[in-house]
């Protein structure tokens, strides 16, 4: 792992995977017992959004039944679990050599080493998952396993946090956009809040390694990272479009194939899982001009540059935050809390989704009952009480016009 550096009053590589420690204790997931495998799935929904499928958008998606675009959608919730385990062989196979040059005794390396944990988890969770739906794996060519088993040797220093950036950073922002969307099936929305929840720590994690390392990578090997990193864009691509996942949902491969890669919404909805890890290689300076073209060609990014700032897709002031007194009405009982709010115009679905924090005293068995009702100076909001933070407070998420605006 990268040794501990200390600049401008940032917590040391080992300051910082101790903090990822403790949260790690206090929020893990048992995907065997924290998701209910033998709940049914829900007839007449979907396992992925409808405006997150592919072909969403395109006379070929309107000529579909709904039926068809449900299977279409399953197919492709497990070809992308399917390289999701792929990917999480190769992360754990290349933490693990990189460990054989690391002090057993720091911090980073016990943190490296719970990730392999969570990451082994996830892949029995995702394989579980494509059982329950009645999946059969994509599996990788026999030259795309080669690459696989030879990925790990090459994935050292910087390149391998930047490669953990792009294999886990793109699904994270998709499935957080996602993972609340009323016509999902419910197994589908438990995996991508397990999953989200963990691999916010991972990126963190790797965040922290890379801008480490940058600072103090010779000019030469920053650019030959800066400029690799461009590959994941047409390696997504191939993913995103897989003609498998079309076939098997009974369509022509490779026309819907050219018609995916040809849509303006799925560029869309590429572009902005992108965005969060697109502004954070541009800040650290490892988006280099040959990577750029790449993953704009690839419709990653925008053909013309964004005018957001570096660090983050949407300013504070674009997201509305509320920070305030509200009243959180729970069955028949009102609630007096404060509560910490922000929201923001979702592309994908076309509604304003909004979340945040509840202080204050509430039952202890809210969670039980998750619908609630949140009332900001006279307007209402139906909410949804997500969990209880290790702080003792409360997670809220709503969809539709905020008890804020």
């Amino acid at each position: 792992m990268t040794a501990s550096v200390k600049a401008s009053g940032a917590p040391t590589r080992e300051e910082f995977s101790e903090r990822l420690l403790r949260g790690s204790v206090k929020k893990y997931y048992e995907p065997v017992v924290d998701v209910d495998w033998d709940a049914p799935l829900a007839p007449d929904k979907f396992f992925l959004p409808p405006k997150s499928v592919s072909l969403y958008g395109t006379p070929l998606w309107d000529a579909m039944t709904r039926e068809q675009r449900i299977e279409l959608s399953r197919q492709e919730f497990v070809n992308t679990l399917s390289a999701g385990i792929w990917f999480e062989n190769i992360l754990n196979q290349a933490l693990l050599r990189d460990l054989m040059h690391a002090d057993p005794t720091a911090r980073s390396t016990h943190y490296a080493l719970t990730e392999m944990g969570d990451e082994t988890r996830h892949m029995v969770m995702f394989g579980r998952a494509i059982e329950k739906v009645g999946g059969k794996p994509m599996r990788p060519k026999r030259y795309q396993r080669m690459i696989i088993n030879l990925l790990p040797l090459t994935f050292r220093g910087a390149l391998l946090w930047v490669a953990a950036l792009v294999g886990e950073e793109i699904f994270d922002s998709l499935q957080r956009n996602m993972m609340d969307d009323p016509d999902l099936q419910p197994v589908v929305q438990r995996i991508m809040r397990i999953h989200v929840t963990e691999e916010a720590r991972h990126i963190q994690f790797a965040r922290d390694g890379a801008r480490k390392r940058v600072a103090e990578m010779p000019w030469l090997s920053r650019m030959w990272v800066a400029n690799l990193n461009g590959v994941g864009g047409l390696f997504f691509r191939h993913l995103f479009t897989n003609a498998a996942q079309y076939r098997r949902a009974g369509l022509d491969g490779k026309e819907a194939r050219r018609v995916a890669r040809t849509s303006p919404h799925h560029h869309d909805v590429q572009a902005l899982g992108f965005a969060p890890l697109a502004a954070f290689l541009t800040d650290i300076g490892l988006m280099g001009p040959i990577a750029r073209r790449l993953w704009t060609r690839t419709h990653f990014l925008p053909a013309t540059p964004s005018t957001r700032p570096a660090d983050d897709v949407a300013t504070a002031e674009e997201r509305e935050l509320y920070d305030g007194p509200a009243v959180l009405r729970v069955g028949d009982v009102d609630h007096t809390v404060r509560v910490r709010l922000i929201g923001h115009l979702e592309p994908i679905d076309g509604q304003y989704h909004w979340q945040g924090a509840i202080f204050g005293e509430i039952p202890d068995d809210v969670l039980k009952r998750p619908l609630a009702t949140l009332t900001v100076d006279g307007r209402a909001a139906q909410a949804r009480i997500t969990e209880r933070t290790p702080q003792g407070n409360y997670g809220v998420v709503g969809v539709g016009t905020p008890p804020f605006a």
